[in-house]
């Protein structure tokens, strides 16, 4: 699942990861994120941590205090540098990648976090719809 208030950002992620193969949806911000992790059990959620409503770091500590949430692999996206890097880590996130994004390094940090066999991103649909 992709969480990021920018379509354009999620609108290109998203068809990456379908176009490698994934199934992934996305969220329009940390609540709806959080709202269709809940529901749905990604395996994985790349999130942006600068959102409205619910900001990513807040996010990834609602996931992390869920007993059932806690084997999901977060990974986020950020431009504001190491500090806020590493507020998400001890948050809780698995991994990170600056922005702006290098699609390259993008998928690779997805595939890093993704144990092998994992076919895709199964999430359901989040209240901004499909991507």
């Amino acid at each position: 699942m992709i969480v990021d208030d920018h379509h354009d950002t999620s609108f290109t992620l998203c068809k990456l990861l379908k176009m490698e193969g994934y199934e992934v949806d996305h969220a329009i911000d940390g609540l709806c994120g959080y709202k269709t992790a809940a529901a749905g059990h990604p395996d994985l959620i790349v999130t942006d941590i600068q959102m409205p409503r619910m900001n990513g770091i807040e996010m990834i500590r609602r996931i992390r205090s869920e007993n059932e949430l806690s084997s999901v692999r977060i990974i986020v996206m950020s431009a504001y540098g190491k500090r806020i890097i590493d507020d998400a880590m001890k948050a809780g996130a698995d991994g990170y990648i600056e922005k702006p994004l290098d699609l390259k390094k993008f998928l690779t940090a997805v595939k890093n976090v993704l144990p092998a066999g994992e076919v895709g991103l199964n999430a359901t649909a989040s209240q901004s719809g499909p991507a």
